[in-house]
């Protein structure tokens, strides 16, 4: 590990295609160019490597094989059995508003809605051993933050509008955590309710926020599903707060952001 960048230099940037979406790296520290590309480069490597792993796109995958029934979860990775406990008990936690089986009980296992978030968090972890320290990675629209931007500023997060492409609705000001969306306005009505069959349309869109990407995300999965039940039920665990926004445009907010 290289020692900790603690001022800010020229931001370097580095946006590809991974995991069936987006990832932008941002990295705001005075430090030699070669680390810095080093350390992305140890981030995009990550999330490939965590994709192959999980992508139910792919017939390799591991997720994709105990699918068709020819890998056993017990001979799965430690990745993978760390995504499958965490999936297993948020679905306990919000009674069965998030499923792993979206497609019914006897359905095919899919963790997308807790994954993308979990990669992207553990793959970023990659710019903090290098000794990096302000920075910024986005998966999907699903945001990880360290440090700050620019001295005495904080990172300002726009929520897009589901309603109107293109428009920021609300934003947030942070310095260090996770932001995860989920809504209709890249993937339209995707996102079902295992419990009574039919696609979730209370809301238009879900953002949290917390100190977990992992789990902002699952939480925005969840919350997007129970409605707006959801929005207080989340504030429980400890950081996490959402925002809603419903499909005539207005928002829901948890009590502790007003």
């Amino acid at each position: 590990m290289q020692p900790r960048a603690n001022s800010h230099g020229s931001p370097v940037r580095r946006a590809r295609h991974v995991m069936g979406t987006t990832a932008s790296i941002h990295v705001h520290d005075a430090a030699p160019q070669e680390l810095v590309e080093r350390a992305i480069d140890e981030v995009l490597v990550e999330l490939d490597r965590l994709e192959a792993m999980f992508s139910t796109y792919r017939e390799d995958s591991e997720i994709s094989r105990v699918n068709r029934g020819v890998l056993h979860l017990g001979d799965c990775s430690r990745e993978v059995t760390e995504v499958l406990d965490a999936c297993t008990w948020l679905e306990q936690a919000s009674n069965g508003a998030f499923d792993i089986r979206p497609q019914g009980l006897e359905g095919p296992i899919d963790p997308a809605g807790f994954v993308k978030g979990w990669a992207a968090e553990r793959a970023s972890a990659a710019l903090a051993r290098c000794g990096l320290e302000h920075w910024y990675v986005s998966v999907g629209g699903d945001i990880i933050v360290s440090g700050s931007p620019a001295s005495g500023e904080r990172w300002r997060i726009g929520i897009a509008n589901p309603i109107r492409p293109g428009e920021i609705i609300a934003s947030l000001d942070v310095e260090g955590g996770a932001v995860a969306t989920s809504g209709t306005a890249e993937r339209g009505a995707h996102l079902w309710d295992a419990r009574s069959g039919a696609a979730a349309e209370e809301f238009a869109s879900v953002t949290v926020s917390g100190p977990s990407l992992a789990w902002a995300d699952a939480f925005a999965t969840t919350v997007f599903v129970m409605g707006e039940a959801g929005i207080e039920w989340v504030s429980q665990f400890d950081g996490y707060h959402a925002v809603a926004i419903r499909p005539d445009g207005t928002l829901l907010a948890s009590a502790a952001l007003g």
